[in-house]
């Protein structure tokens, strides 16, 4: 028997926090007063000063609702285009706000120039993928949504933990933004194939574009 769809205010909650997510974004650069960096000792890490722990706090805190708005959409019946798009507008908004704040304030000294401009390239490559899947999948079953692959899923918990990781070292190993940017790739081509191929658009996809599913027949 198929659950019925969710109704009153039960049907906003999704949404809603999505809002959450761009509101605190939003409000990410007012936290960075550096009377709120604190030092603090971390296992393995040792001792870090001047680690902004408010900021990491709440960003990590904003993250988590990345997770829960697609969650509660799916479990209330409630999965819309608009829904999909506040949650691609809020994802690239903490990717973008995070990173902004991560190198122009807790970086930035320790990178050079190069590593800056090499690091803020890959940053818009890495944000321009996010919104490629979504226009194929309108182009092509007219909804726009975000694929969760799991190859998607591992990039986005990797750059919300790295990115809290750069903040409170202030600094970025090359080693850490080449890894996600190769996530990335690899979960963007393996999303296009899927997209280009499969005859039943499914947002759950899980991942691996060749594995077995009902074809598009060729026109």
């Amino acid at each position: 028997m198929e659950e019925a769809r969710a109704s009153g205010f039960k049907r906003y909650l999704p949404n809603t926090v999505s809002f959450i997510r761009i509101i605190g974004t939003l409000a990410l650069p007012f936290l960075m007063w550096e009377s709120w960096e604190q030092t603090i000792e971390l296992p393995l890490l040792g001792e870090l000063r001047s680690a902004p722990v408010i900021w990491v706090v709440v960003f990590l805190f904003l993250a988590l609702t990345d997770r829960v708005d697609g969650m509660l959409a799916r479990a209330l019946q409630v999965e819309s285009e608009l829904g999909a798009i506040l949650d691609a507008v809020g994802d690239a908004l903490l990717l973008v706000v995070g990173a902004t704040c991560v190198f122009a304030r807790f970086t930035r000294q320790n990178l050079t120039d190069f590593q800056f401009g090499f690091y803020i390239f890959i940053m818009l490559q890495i944000l321009s993928d996010k919104f490629i899947v979504f226009a194929i999948s309108k182009h092509i079953f007219g909804k726009g949504n975000m694929l969760h692959s799991i190859p998607h899923k591992a990039f986005a918990v990797g750059a919300y933990i790295a990115l809290a990781y750069w903040a409170l070292t202030r600094a970025i190993p090359m080693w850490s933004i080449l890894l996600l940017w190769a996530i990335m790739t690899y979960a963007l081509t393996d999303e296009i194939i899927y997209l280009m191929r499969t005859a039943d658009y499914d947002p759950d996809f899980k991942g691996h574009g060749f594995e077995k599913y009902r074809l598009r027949e060729k026109r």
